[in-house]
């Protein structure tokens, strides 16, 4: 991994909310300062070298949309979301791609190797990014450096809690690391190395616990002003929710009770509810708090500051063919023909006519599709038949809720969330389906149904007590999640990733789909990493 100006000349550190979080806006540092003696002898450039480590999940560069911090890396293709998306959803029975990038068959097909994967090399190596600014900072911002650099101690306590923060963000990474890539190396500020070795799967999730339970109570309660698209408690318990709930896949065991607490806590905290209507969570003013309360960490955009062809940007423009696409119906000029729903995702929603599905028929409105002149069966896997095959989903639009367009025809301001309430609520009850401990199905029950009750804006689809299944509930997590990049992580938990047992057009390289091999259920360490990393193990089967 070659990195341009890891630390030091961070040019252009980009806000990470709208100008309604003023306390978020700040001046880029100056890129002449190349010292990190100098740069942290004013306080002010420590807020902006911690949002420095936040911007990484939002853009590629520092430069506007067609820079990277990493060489070798295409700013657009390997942007962090966008090459998770591609391998959380990409893979899946929620979505296929129609471009003729070479890294397309071997995401669509689920035969990908080691080499040349721009998703996975773009994923792991943006990861191992953020940790490596997140152990810059936690070195570089010590009591004892902040000392000899003549810091007033007074300060010192929100010092304390930016770093706090960073090492939220390294956690978070070591999380996607940990369920991608099984076996990352490992690396902090405690154990420098240029060639980091690795501690096992178990080792680094009960790592990762550790931190996050550290931390939590060193952080804002959860929607303290100014913390929007910051690290908070609310946030922690939302990424120990998810950890727990697939804890058997990363260390043998289970910790559904640990699960269920955790997201009591989250359902119980009065600074969080259900927004009222589910297409206001992916529009371009979803930073409203009638939205945000639902939002429990977004990753932020804000069109002018943030541009980047990965992102929000990718997510609206690739599900959008080109003769489609305007200001007017989608906030974008931008159609790329790229991604569309496969039919396993589309057939999950209940339709006026199952028989003969429509679009404009979805008795449920979580699924926002789009399927004029489209067949809902995919007939081939990755040539350019986007405006005739699979549905487009209209899921994310750079459209306010009032129908105007946001600030930008190509960049977007709609902000991407990334932990959000109702996949708390499934957790939960799937939890509790698996036999955890502190919860009951009539909660778990009266759960789902809210999530029900907002998609088709009445009790008619609610469910009893005997129709809440793990079946069902995987589904569920399909109809109220979709292309939020966690279905492969749900599929793996379930064991259906690569199972024989579930399949989806062209899964395993047929078009009927079939099973593949079960190492799949984790990415291979690229290979760039293992020829100047020695001390790595490939994972097995690669």
């Amino acid at each position: 991994m070659k990195v341009k100006n890891i630390i030091y000349s961070l040019a252009l550190l980009l806000p990470l909310a709208t100008g309604c979080v003023s306390d978020l806006d700040v001046s880029p540092l100056d890129p002449n300062i190349n010292t990190a003696d100098v740069v942290y002898s004013k306080p002010e450039n420590y807020k902006k070298g911690l949002f420095k480590i936040y911007s990484v999940l939002a853009m590629s560069g520092q430069d506007g949309s067609g820079s990277s911090d990493i060489d070798g890396l295409d700013a657009g293709n390997a942007q962090f979301y966008r090459s998770m998306w591609n391998l959380q959803v990409g893979t899946t029975d929620e979505c296929i791609n129609s471009w003729p990038d070479p890294w397309v068959p071997e995401v669509n097909e689920m035969n990908w190797t080691a080499v040349g994967n721009e998703s996975i090399e773009g994923t792991y190596q943006r990861a191992m990014f953020i940790v490596a600014l997140a152990n810059e900072y936690l070195s570089q911002t010590t009591d004892g450096n902040m000392s000899s650099r003549g810091i007033e101690e007074s300060f010192f306590e929100t010092v304390h809690g930016f770093r706090s923060e960073a090492r939220f963000m390294r956690a978070l990474s070591y999380f996607y690391l940990m369920d991608m890539y099984g076996n990352p190396p490992f690396i902090t500020e405690l154990n420098h190395s240029t060639a980091p070795g690795q501690i096992g799967r178990e080792a680094l999730f009960n790592w990762i616990e550790e931190e996050l339970l550290a931390i939590k109570n060193l952080l804002p309660e959860a929607k303290t002003a100014n913390y929007y698209g910051r690290a908070d408690k609310g946030v922690v318990n939302a990424l120990l929710s998810r950890m727990y709930l697939n804890a058997e896949v990363y260390t043998g065991s289970a910790r559904w009770d640990d699960c269920i607490k955790v997201s009591k806590e989250l359902i119980n905290d009065g600074n969080f509810g259900l927004t009222e209507e589910y297409s206001h969570l992916f529009m371009a003013d979803n930073n409203r708090p009638e939205v945000t309360k639902e939002i429990i960490f977004p990753i932020v955009y804000e069109a002018t500051r943030t541009q980047t062809y990965g992102g929000m940007t990718f997510l609206i423009a690739a599900s959008r063919g080109n003769d489609e696409v305007s200001v007017e119906n989608s906030g974008t000029k931008n159609g790329w023909s790229g991604n569309r729903a496969l039919s396993n995702l589309v057939k999950k929603f209940a339709y006026k006519n199952q028989d003969t599905p429509k679009a404009d028929e979805i008795n449920d409105k979580r699924g926002i599709f789009y399927d004029a002149n489209r067949s809902i069966d995919i007939e081939t896997s990755y040539t350019k038949t986007f405006e005739t095959e699979g549905w487009a989903v209209y899921k994310y639009t750079n459209l306010k809720s009032d129908g105007t367009p946001g600030s930008n025809d190509t960049h977007p301001d709609t902000d991407i969330p990334l932990f959000r309430l109702a996949e708390v609520y499934l957790n939960y009850a799937e939890a509790v389906l698996r036999g955890g401990q502190g919860g009951s199905k009539t909660e778990a029950l009266q759960l789902v149904n809210k999530l029900r009750e907002r998609g088709y804006g009445s009790n008619l689809g609610n469910i009893s007590e005997s129709d809440l299944t793990l079946n069902f509930l995987l589904d569920e997590r399909a109809r109220e999640l979709y292309w939020e990049g966690i279905r492969r992580t749900d599929l793996v938990r379930y064991g259906l990733f690569t199972s024989n047992k579930y399949v989806w057009q062209f899964k395993g390289g047929v078009k009927q789909g079939t099973g593949i091999e079960e190492f799949r259920n984790v990415y291979p360490i690229p290979s760039t990493d293992l020829s100047v990393n020695t001390s790595l193990e490939q994972n097995k089967g690669y």
